[in-house]
């Protein structure tokens, strides 16, 4: 007779969660269809995961044998659908931050070798059992699936290093996104650490104190990663949608002449001081170009050599200054501190604490205490 325990329980519920998610992601207004697509992708994996440990093993069938085997092509499809993910996340508008046929190698070669296993006889598989076949394919698989993955999630940490660099010089505003993604990635990384140990112990070691630490285990941790990441883009779907940072061309020193230097300077200090379009939280290096109506070359390269800040530099320093103005007038008194940020252009209470600390020294509260202190 067949028992179910609390864990297969709890599988059960994931696998409900995974579809209720899934046709959740379809119902987002305005939602982005492509992360969307993908992220649906890697919640249908979860769900298969789910449902293969929670039927292999527990059910003595030769045809539950033979499929568990064969889809267990998912551990090569998660590498590249997580990376996929992170590119279309960082990289919306660009059609080149797709993946190409090879990534997908791996999965139709052990398509290919398992489709095998659904034509032999019953004692034939025993015999291959017996001859310890399995266990070498087993590893193989494992092995390779552990590498496969381990270089996919470091080539998103990568791309996340990558986009972030270039942000600083497009974007005026924290990219909260980002650190959620990053987030996620450690998660992935410490599944995958114990996979390795895993695998390590199941065919060397054998070491029953670490037996608790199961293949099983570690494609039951995966999932809970994918479907927080689901949940967040039902809930907070603004978590996705990063701006993608356009590509910049090299700059020369001599990019300008004297006189257009002193027009952009002066033109952009107008649009700074006098217009204060710092004020606009989303601001980006285009949307100022297009104002100065100059390219955005020009105004990186401006800001690089004449005043030695980046963009994104450049604007929250304003900001801050904008906010002290309003500590200055006293307007701390009847609003918030966070309150004050927002209206200083910040679009966030953890940037505009971090600039502000870069920029004055000392934290908002501390500021604002040391001055109260010295005006009474």
């Amino acid at each position: 007779m067949v028992s179910f325990t609390f864990i297969d329980i709890l599988l059960a519920i994931g696998i409900s969660q995974g579809l209720f998610l899934i046709i959740g992601l379809q119902l987002i207004k305005n939602r982005n269809k492509k992360i969307n697509g993908i992220l649906s992708a890697l919640l249908l994996i979860a769900m298969i995961m789910l449902t293969g440990r929670m039927i292999y093993g527990r059910f003595e069938s030769l045809w539950i044998f033979r499929v568990a085997s064969y889809i267990d092509v998912v551990i090569f499809l998660f590498g590249p659908l997580l990376y996929l993910f992170v590119r279309k996340l960082l990289f919306i508008q660009n059609k080149e931050h797709g993946l190409s046929w090879y990534h997908f190698i791996p999965a139709t070669i052990h398509l290919t070798a398992f489709t095998f296993l659904l034509f032999p006889s019953e004692a034939v598989l025993r015999s291959y059992g017996e001859r310890g076949i399995f266990t070498w394919a087993y590893f193989l698989v494992e092995s390779i699936g552990i590498i496969l993955n381990t270089v996919y999630v470091l080539k998103s940490f990568h791309l996340i290093n990558t986009y972030q660099t270039k942000a600083v010089q497009s974007v005026s505003f924290a990219q909260e996104g980002v650190g959620f993604v990053k987030l996620i990635l450690i998660a992935v990384s410490s599944s995958l650490v114990l996979w390795c140990i895993s695998c390590v112990n199941s065919y060397f070691l054998q070491n029953t104190q670490l037996s608790f630490i199961s293949y099983k285990l570690i494609w039951i941790s995966i999932p809970v990663f994918i479907y927080i990441t689901g949940f967040y883009n039902l809930w907070q779907p603004e978590l996705f949608r990063i701006q993608p940072v356009q590509k910049q061309k090299v700059n020369y020193p001599d990019r300008l002449t004297k006189e257009q230097l002193i027009s952009l300077t002066q033109r952009l200090e107008q649009l700074m001081e006098v217009d204060k379009v710092y004020l606009e939280n989303t601001l980006t290096l285009k949307d100022l170009a297009v104002r100065l109506q100059t390219s955005s070359n020009n105004i990186s390269w401006l800001l690089n050599n004449h005043y030695e800040k980046s963009f994104y530099e450049f604007v929250n320093t304003y900001r801050v200054k904008e906010f002290i103005h309003k500590i200055e007038k006293g307007e701390h008194q009847t609003h918030t501190l966070l309150a004050l940020s927002l209206d200083s252009g910040f679009n966030s209470k953890s940037t505009f604490n971090k600039v502000f600390k870069q920029v004055v020294q000392e934290t908002p509260s501390a500021f604002v205490k040391n001055r109260t202190s010295i005006s009474g």
